[in-house]
């Protein structure tokens, strides 16, 4: 068996299916924690973050992550035989669920974006192919909170690179930033030439802040 990476005390390899959740706006209290660890014996919940693996091909986490993220969790990441979704959730009104309704795509080997609506609340999926580099060196302490002044917004610091970054691309497309959005059809959506006809999502306009984070974003992610 070939070890790809191990991180936050898990190993990911080819038979095994690991997801990270973290809770960015509202901490976990005790029943929250409880419900979450229902879910697998091996699953210990802080008030912030979670993490389960399965090494057994049928085995997944009761109900899907998405359920958990409509309840519980902001982001999330889950990583099987290298192929990769990634998750942000947030309380959303009708107009803006419309506008990022845009930025869905099918695209090549199944990659894109998938959204979907419980409520108030909006799940954005990305599917994907992660690059795995140096900077996912990680430090264990993942509670840090700092306050955006810019934004209004608290700032997690989790030690997790791929967290990180998807906490920042979260409050960007909460504040109606969409570029980290865009980024992703740019390396997975098919061309005009391609597929003439098909819907392409619509170009954000430039900003002047948080480019280096769209950017960052999209270096993570390749194709086959």
């Amino acid at each position: 068996m070939e070890i790809l990476s191990i991180r936050h005390g898990f190993a990911s390899d080819h038979s095994s299916t690991s997801y990270e959740f973290l809770a960015v706006d509202k901490p976990l209290g005790k029943k929250e924690r409880s419900d979450v660890s229902r879910l697998s014996s091996r699953a210990t919940p802080t008030t912030r973050r979670v993490n389960f693996r399965y090494t057994v091909d049928g085995y997944d986490i009761p109900g899907g992550w998405e359920k958990l993220m409509g309840q519980y969790y902001d982001v999330m990441y889950r990583e099987e035989y290298s192929w990769w979704t990634l998750a942000i959730a947030f309380n959303s009104n009708d107009k803006q669920y419309e506008s990022i309704c845009a930025y869905e795509f099918d695209g090549a080997d199944d990659l894109g974006i998938r959204i979907t609506r419980s409520g108030q609340r909006v799940i954005i999926a990305i599917y994907c192919i992660v690059e795995v580099g140096p900077y996912w060196d990680e430090d264990e302490d993942y509670e840090d909170e700092d306050e955006d002044e810019e934004n209004n917004s608290v700032v997690m610091a989790t030690g997790d690179h791929l967290l990180d970054t998807l906490v920042q691309v979260r409050q960007q497309v909460i504040n109606g930033d969409y570029r980290a959005l865009y980024a992703v059809f740019e390396v997975y959506g098919v061309s005009d030439e391609d597929e003439a006809g098909e819907a392409q999502p619509p170009k954000p306009k430039d900003e002047k802040t948080g480019s280096e984070i769209v950017e960052r974003f999209k270096e993570m992610l390749t194709t086959l």
